[in-house]
């Protein structure tokens, strides 16, 4: 049995997303908190390589924010543009040029592949350079491996909107290109996770995403907390094929204050089909990010880390690799 699912034009649409949906939708220009964004992560076979880009619009706020950071030789660089101006994005192209940062994702076949490019100025944040700012580019070929998994029409608290379509989708990935970081370009081979999401967005939550791509088994699921409004599991889990909606969702953080050996921990996942699938991680390398600019009001506090983890199944199977995205807010309560 093959590791990848046929990506017939039946299959890409099992989850009721559409081959238009790759691009730009209408936006509610009511809708303050009105977000479109594209993701990528990525890693290589050992997670000495590993990167993450968020291209997103809040288009009634006339913002662009492009994040992009990466791993290599130990080091962490990051890109963090959150104001960049959305008059300048050309559409329905996904590109902007503005003062010497530049991105591209031009889709090459919707649903199926699509190519990555950015150029900017990254600080180095971890690692013998630590506080250097060093030219970066990336310029990664992004080929589906399995199918886009959404959960349909939003219908998460401060997620909805009655009149404009609002959700999103997520995909296994590989990816291969090149990255530059100071003149030093080199080819990379990976794999990862790639989301599309549009509608409101309510960021005062908190949530544990955690995806995982390996060759016969890919994993994407998170846990959101809402203030006194209970957890919503979901995600999805591929398995030789096969593309499943998950119906139970146990993932245990153990978390430290600092940044070595930030995150580890257990999962355990139940599909629809009452498949399972259990395992430990551990981190490899962890970095934070900065939320703040779309925390209305601020809270007292904001911890938002992304992890590059090493998993081990408890049924033997090979490791995987994968990321784990945390957000907390200590002591938070709501509004």
């Amino acid at each position: 049995m093959t590791a990848d699912l046929e990506l017939t034009d039946e299959a890409l649409t099992t989850f009721g997303i559409g081959f238009d949906d790759d691009g730009f939708h209408p936006y509610d220009p009511a809708e303050r908190w009105w977000n479109e964004s594209w993701f990528w992560d990525w890693y290589d076979a050992d997670g000495s390589v590993a990167g993450h880009c968020r291209i997103g619009c809040i288009p009634n706020q006339n913002r662009v924010w492009l994040w992009l950071y990466l791993f290599r030789d130990g080091e962490w660089l990051a890109v963090e543009q959150p104001y960049l101006d959305f008059g300048l994005l050309r559409r329905p192209e996904i590109a902007l040029d503005q003062a010497g940062i530049s991105f591209s994702y031009k889709i090459l076949s919707p649903l199926r592949a699509g190519r990555l490019r950015v150029e900017s100025a990254a600080r180095v944040v971890s690692g013998a350079r630590a506080g250097r700012v060093l030219p970066v580019e990336v310029d990664l070929e992004v080929h589906s491996i399995g199918v886009p998994h959404s959960t349909g029409q939003g219908n998460e608290p401060g997620h909805m909107s009655e009149s404009y379509d609002a959700r999103r989708m997520e995909q296994p990935i590989t990816l291969a290109g090149t990255i530059a970081i100071d003149g030093d370009k080199r080819g990379f081979e990976g794999r990862g996770e790639r989301d599309h999401s549009w509608g409101p967005r309510y960021w005062l939550l908190e949530w544990s995403f955690l995806v995982l791509n390996g060759e016969h088994k890919r994993l994407q699921c998170v846990e959101v907390r809402f203030p006194g409004d209970g957890v919503i599991e979901v995600g999805y889990l591929q398995s030789d094929g096969a593309s499943t909606e998950l119906d139970a969702v146990k993932l245990a953080v153990e978390r430290r204050e600092g940044l070595v050996d930030a995150a580890h921990g257990t999962c355990e996942v139940t599909a629809t089909d009452g498949t399972t699938f259990a395992f430990s991680y551990e981190e490899v390398s962890s970095h934070e990010m900065d939320l703040s600019h779309v925390l209305e009001p601020a809270p007292p506090k904001s911890v938002y880390r992304r992890t590059l983890i090493r998993a081990t199944p408890t049924d033997g199977s090979a490791p995987l690799y994968g990321w784990l995205e945390d957000h907390i807010l200590p002591g938070f309560t709501g509004a």
